[in-house]
């Protein structure tokens, strides 16, 4: 073999080596392209999932609002109970009041029915 064959030889091994390379950084550059697809993707994922969970603290906040507001309107509902309840027994007592003075002028316009009549 010449030097000439050598060279050729040589030569021809580099360019393959080259061209291998080349393969190599074209799937590389393409993993990452890839990568950066993935990573794009998942920063999205992350972005939605971040404004997810900010709208349930927003709903969360909310709720306990909503409860608060139940409570406050069952406590009031209680009290207005309680009046309506006193009213009731107060009226029971008039009730009772007014058919104890009925009787009484009853037996007053009895009384004065019989000293008209006698």
């Amino acid at each position: 073999m010449t030097n000439s064959d050598q060279f050729d030889t040589r030569f021809n091994r580099l360019l393959t080596a080259i061209e291998r390379i080349d393969q190599q950084i074209e799937r590389i550059s393409q993993q990452l392209e890839e990568l950066r697809q993935r990573t794009d993707s998942n920063a999205r994922a992350i972005e939605a999932l971040t404004d997810t969970v900010n709208e349930f603290k927003r709903d969360r906040a909310r709720l306990y609002s909503v409860m608060a507001n139940l409570a406050n309107s069952q406590s009031n509902l209680a009290e207005s109970q309680s009046r309506m309840y006193g009213l009731m027994e107060n009226l029971d007592e008039r009730q009772e009041q007014l058919s104890n003075r009925q009787g009484e002028i009853v037996e007053i316009m009895k009384l004065l029915t019989k000293s008209q009549a006698g």
